[in-house]
């Protein structure tokens, strides 16, 4: 079924949300220890304010969408009758105020796993069912018009609930970062009113339409983007815009290269000494990350400048995931980490939650396994448009895990798929190969590195 406009859907932004909220509660549940009473707790009290925060959604949409469409259309709709939110809250107040014990503890999450996936089983197909048959509904029966300013409201009522950063932090889980940005103009714009009134008659950037302004920061690098989201509220919310941050070199920004346009115009095949300097960074910072106590005054100069490099770049790559990421992740379409120094399995496996709209994948040379794409596969919906994903050096991926990860990315295209040849993987006779063996000097296993 063909999107609708996004000004006039009512039910997308929201349920985004709320599956991300799934996701979290998923991710939480599986590290859990259950033995732990802290842990045990600790989860309890988030799947109450999950479980408070779904069933307020659920109050905004019955009296805000569900309750008109109803007047409308002269039709009673049993939506929410029993989607089992107040058995689950009546759940985690009952494992909170009853269960002492380590022994009750283990019976409970026992009943806690099996309840949680039963609902979630039927939460899903629930947004989607609202998605396909009432979004069609609320056409039929309400203008253009009518429908912008019953998801006015909508935004307006989930605003209200919560306290600014809040509001700005769960906002950032929505739909894309285009219609986010949308979103962001509708809760601030109210509050803004009285100091617009206020400075009608004064001039200045700020004044320039958003669309204008932009335009202007396209042609920013994310260095300036990020140094334009501290001006104000206002640039903060436009610096999130996910049309800015299609294309992402967080190794290459580390260095003080800001390229960020598509792959194809990026010279992808490095020199030799470029790749000579990241190994260089890259055995420098494990040595030094084995051993935290390493006295600094034995470190060359040369290896001390590797060390600040490697950090920089997991600083990078740290604030993208927290502070990025969120609000543009869906946007983004190419994500390069070519030799990265600092990148983990985790790293990857976090970045990648947050991308599930990328077309262009780059590790080669990486230290990652099989684990950094566990929530792609756990977490379903893999990675549908992903095209090109070079996996060339990664020697610890195993041929398992690749044939995973490819039943996860049906757009994977052959001629662009790259892959140690050591590895007994999928798609091994049309696959790119590993393109290590193309380049006299890049490392490779075959090469006895």
């Amino acid at each position: 079924m063909a999107p609708f406009p996004e000004e006039v859907d009512v039910f997308t932004a929201p349920h985004w949300r709320m599956k991300q909220l799934v996701g979290l509660y998923c991710d939480k549940l599986s590290k859990t220890n259950f033995s732990n009473n802290n842990d045990f707790r600790a989860l309890l009290q988030s799947l109450y304010a999950t479980f408070k925060e779904f069933k307020m959604h659920e109050q905004i949409e019955n009296e805000y969408i569900i309750g008109l469409l109803q007047q409308r259309s002269q039709t009673i709709y049993n939506v929410h009758s029993d989607n089992k939110l107040s058995e689950m809250l009546s759940l985690f107040e009952k494992g909170l105020k009853n269960v002492k014990n380590e022994y009750e503890q283990l019976n409970y999450a026992k009943q806690l796993k099996e309840r949680l996936e039963a609902f979630t089983s039927d939460f899903l197909p629930h947004m989607k069912e609202e998605e396909e048959v009432f979004q069609p509904m609320l056409m039929e029966y309400f203008t253009y018009e009518e429908l912008k300013d019953i998801k006015k409201k909508v935004i307006a009522q989930h605003c209200s609930h919560k306290d600014t950063a809040e509001l700005l932090r769960g906002l950032s889980l929505w739909n894309q970062a285009e219609e986010r940005q949308k979103f962001f103009k509708y809760s601030v714009d109210e509050k803004s009113d009285k100091e617009t009134e206020v400075s009608e008659q004064s001039t200045s950037i700020s004044h320039l339409p958003p669309e204008v302004m932009l335009s202007i920061f396209s042609y920013l690098t994310p260095q300036e983007l990020c140094r334009c989201s501290q001006v104000n509220l206002k640039w903060a919310q436009l610096a999130k815009t996910g049309s800015l941050w299609k294309h992402l070199y967080p190794v290459h920004w580390a260095r003080g290269d800001w390229y960020s346009g598509p792959a194809p115009e990026l010279d992808t095949e490095p020199d030799e000494e470029w790749v000579k300097n990241r190994k260089d960074e890259s055995r420098a910072f494990q040595e030094w990350d084995e051993d935290a106590d390493i006295d600094e005054s034995e470190e060359s100069a040369e290896e001390s400048i590797a060390i600040s490099i490697a950090q920089m770049e997991k600083r990078l790559l740290h604030g993208l995931i927290h502070n990025v990421l969120p609000y543009v992740g869906s946007s983004v379409k190419t994500l390069v980490l070519a030799y990265s120094s600092a990148v983990s399995s985790k790293m990857v496996r976090q970045i990648l939650e947050l991308c599930p709209n990328l077309e262009h994948l780059d590790l080669t040379q990486t230290d990652i396994s099989d684990s950094a794409f566990d929530r792609v596969l756990t977490l379903g919906g893999g990675l549908p448009y992903l095209e090109h994903l070079n996996l060339s050096g990664c020697l610890t991926v195993t041929g398992a895990g690749l044939q995973d990860l490819v039943s996860a990315c049906p757009s994977l295209n052959d001629e662009y798929f790259y892959y140690c040849d050591n590895i007994n993987g999928p798609h091994a006779d049309t696959a790119g190969g590993c393109q290590n063996l193309q380049c006299g000097f890049r490392a490779c296993c075959r090469s006895g590195e």
